[in-house]
């Protein structure tokens, strides 16, 4: 069977993304930085599937966490990889002068710093595709429009993380390619699920579908990057945002 990791797999896109991989019938191993959102998670998921789901609880703040987990699964021989950890907490920012700089270094660790570690540390002798979960703001400037404060709502470091995990996306597809990796890149629009009406009717008026993204149009264009379907594609940058970055 398959090996599948997924770092972020708690979260509102990793739950979905945990969910495909296993419902096509491959091994899922994915992190999450709290037991209790596991636990709730693997419950969700019905008996059918508990037993092709491990959870692995850790948490990814500095190198010597990486090199923890490296050591800890270097056995493990992985098919796929989908870079998905993210920190929501980093969106909020309490003191401008001061945590901005520290919010920038936590977004460009879980963006840039940790899928290079992971791709380029993991036991390659299986690895055959790698998905980072990137962000139209990785493509386009948010609209300051969008937001009551765009300050707050949608910091810089957000958007310049997810450029750059764009970049490493292509980056890694040439270093990578001799060994048969494809390495590519999805950058989603905005989805519905944690945002409240006000701020939907907003995006859904500045949007050329009318709409934010549906939880069920998550895992699809994952499934395709890592199927034989797009075989010839590698640092390819696959926006699927609902036409928000050609305005």
């Amino acid at each position: 069977m398959e090996k599948v990791l997924i770092t972020g797999g708690t979260g509102l896109l990793g739950k979905e993304i945990v969910k495909g991989f296993v419902k096509k019938n491959k091994k899922v191993y994915f992190t999450s930085t709290s037991r209790e959102k596991s636990n709730q998670f693997l419950k969700s998921l019905g008996t059918k599937y508990l037993k092709n789901c491990t959870p692995i609880i850790q948490k990814f703040n500095t190198i010597e966490d990486v090199n923890t987990f490296l050591q800890n699964y270097k056995n493990l021989n992985f098919n796929f990889l989908i870079n998905n950890a993210r920190d929501i907490s980093n969106l909020k920012i309490k003191n401008r002068n001061k945590d901005i700089f520290d919010s920038f270094n936590k977004e460009i660790f879980l963006a840039v710093h940790l899928p290079y570690f992971l791709s380029i540390k993991l036991n390659q002798k299986h690895l055959k595709n790698i998905v980072n979960i990137s962000s139209m703001y990785g493509v386009v400037p948010p609209n300051k429009n969008l937001y009551e404060d765009e300050y707050e709502s949608s910091p810089i470091y957000y958007g310049v993380s997810k450029a750059a995990e764009i970049h490493l996306t292509k980056e890694l597809a040439v270093r990578l390619s001799k060994k048969k990796i494809r390495v590519n890149s999805i950058s989603f629009g905005g989805f519905e699920g944690r945002v409240n009406k006000k701020f939907k009717s907003r995006y859904s008026k500045m949007c050329p579908l009318g709409r934010m993204l549906n939880l069920n149009e998550i895992f699809a264009p994952i499934w395709f990057l890592c199927s034989d379907q797009s075989s010839g594609a590698t640092g390819h940058n696959l926006v699927i945002d609902g036409g928000w970055t050609i305005w």
